[in-house]
């Protein structure tokens, strides 16, 4: 199945003008589109002065926009799948009706370590937004406290579904995903709280007491959670990120050497399972 096969296109033009009066276009030079379809959005994208790169994988559509475009001289599209393109070595924003099926693949890939993006301007399911922006709006995946490390998300309009084509079975909303001008941690104290929080929610406690006495003592526990008034049957996934900022912090400054060694390179297993897990699926897709 390819990606037109699972994207759902905007038809409302004033929408779209609507969404892109919240798009900063005054600080980057570049701007990516990922999966412009029909053009809906590249039409506002072009008027603005600025280096447009649409990445488009249909091939269908793609020669489509190939015709439409021929003489716009600000643009440049690429046919590829947007996982396997590798994104520019400059500062770039993200203005995007990405592909919902692949959004968290989407998401991890223009924020990883390597990524230049300054912002993301994504049409996304609304449930995956409320997943992303966490609690106290919603349950937090691990995911959502990994993002927030190095970036601020923000809800910026909700999205009826009727102004689709196909119309989707879900509403959808319209988020920036905005580079903090300085990282809650450093690279170090990131790695290990990426480590730290993986560890404890593989523990499969859903509870917050239990959870953190795989990695802190009794006492620990009782003094962390009274401090930041979190009642002990409170669920892990109802924790605020900066509830899990302070927990993390009495934990590397306290915590003995042995439950430090115990965390050690959670994340990167995580990520090592999950690429395992996408080449497995890919291959079933591919026979």
């Amino acid at each position: 199945m390819g990606l037109s096969d699972s994207q759902n296109y905007i038809n409302n033009q004033q929408l779209v003008n609507k969404l892109l009066k919240f798009v900063d276009f005054e600080s980057t030079k570049t701007i990516l589109e990922i999966g412009p379809g029909k053009g809906i959005i590249t039409d506002v994208l072009i008027k603005q002065n600025k280096k447009i790169i649409a990445i488009e994988a249909d091939s269908k559509l793609f020669s489509e926009l190939q015709k439409k475009y021929a003489n716009t001289t600000n643009l440049s599209l690429i046919k590829a799948d947007f996982l396997k393109y590798t994104t520019p070595n400059e500062p770039f924003t993200v203005v995007s009706n990405i592909p919902f099926n692949i959004t968290a693949n989407i998401i991890k890939k223009i924020t990883n370590e390597q990524s230049k993006l300054y912002v993301a301007y994504l049409i996304m399911q609304k449930d995956a937004v409320i997943k992303f922006i966490g609690a106290p709006h919603a349950h937090s995946p691990v995911l959502s406290h990994i993002l927030n490390i190095n970036f601020e998300i923000k809800l910026l309009m909700d999205i009826d579904k009727l102004n689709y084509s196909p119309r989707p079975k879900f509403n959808t909303a319209f988020v920036s995903i905005k580079k903090r001008e300085k990282p809650v941690f450093d690279k170090q104290k990131s790695e290990q709280f990426k480590d730290f929080l993986v560890y404890i929610f593989e523990r499969r406690k859903p509870l917050i007491k239990e959870a953190l006495k795989s990695v802190m003592s009794n006492l620990q526990v009782k003094i962390i959670l009274d401090n930041l008034h979190i009642p002990e049957n409170k669920e892990i996934k109802k924790i605020l990120f900066t509830d899990w900022v302070s927990i993390f912090e009495t934990f590397a400054s306290h915590a003995p050497e042995k439950s430090k060694i115990k965390i050690y390179g959670s994340y990167k297993k995580l990520l090592v399972e999950q690429s395992q897990l996408q080449k497995i699926n890919r291959t079933r897709k591919d026979t």
